[in-house]
């Protein structure tokens, strides 16, 4: 597995650098903006963008026909796009709760870090375990619809969640009269949930193909 995220690095080291610039001026443009809260959203859309990228380069290269004859399982196959993914997911994880020590006046400051942790787990895995199997099922080409609504979705969540902190503390002061552990524990367990389902769908989806 660790040999065909290589790859895929190696294949597009040129647009991931275009990509981590790109991140990299809309969140200065965002910090500019005071809107601190959408940083760590962005990583939301990192998943889709890099699937996206994924995806275009082994079609024009046919790359599964001549991976598929080879010893690698299909279902290891899979689990290397789940991986990007879920190492995505963790660094978000981990840039929120950075941000929350650092950044002491934002709203992230009132939030205890294992619930910004796991929000983020979830936040940023939720779209892509239901864009992948879609991809598997329809491939790149009948799918660029589904990119389009699910960009659309994602970018209306970012910006509209970033500049209103007011929300945010009204969800906080509901979540407070509960108990944070518990509902930190069933966000994670929801989140693992999800992935395994979808990660089960694509791998069932990827063994019928024919190559």
């Amino acid at each position: 597995m660790i040999a065909l995220m290589y790859k895929d690095l190696v294949a597009l080291k040129k647009a991931l650098f275009l990509l981590v610039i790109i991140l990299f001026l809309v969140g200065f443009y965002t910090m500019q903006q005071g809107k601190v809260m959408a940083l760590p959203l962005m990583f939301m859309l990192v998943p889709l963008i890099l699937i996206g990228m994924l995806w275009g380069s082994d079609t024009k290269s046919n790359v599964d026909q001549y991976i598929i004859p080879g010893p690698i399982k299909r279902r290891t196959i899979v689990l290397s796009r789940y991986a990007f993914v879920w190492i995505v997911a963790v660094i978000g994880a981990v840039f929120a709760v950075l941000l929350k020590l650092f950044a002491k006046d934002s709203v992230l400051s009132e939030i205890p870090w294992y619930l910004i942790a796991v929000a983020l787990l979830f936040l940023t895995t939720v779209v892509s375990v239901i864009q992948l199997p879609l991809m598997y099922k329809f491939g790149a080409e009948k799918a660029r619809l589904i990119f389009v609504a699910l960009y659309f979705i994602v970018f209306a969540f970012f910006s509209y969640v970033g500049g209103n902190k007011d929300l945010i503390i009204k969800l906080f002061d509901r979540l407070i009269l509960f108990d944070l552990r518990i509902i930190g524990l069933a966000i994670l367990g929801v989140t693992f949930l999800l992935n395994a389902v979808s990660f089960t769908l694509s791998a069932a989806i990827y063994a019928k193909k024919e190559f």
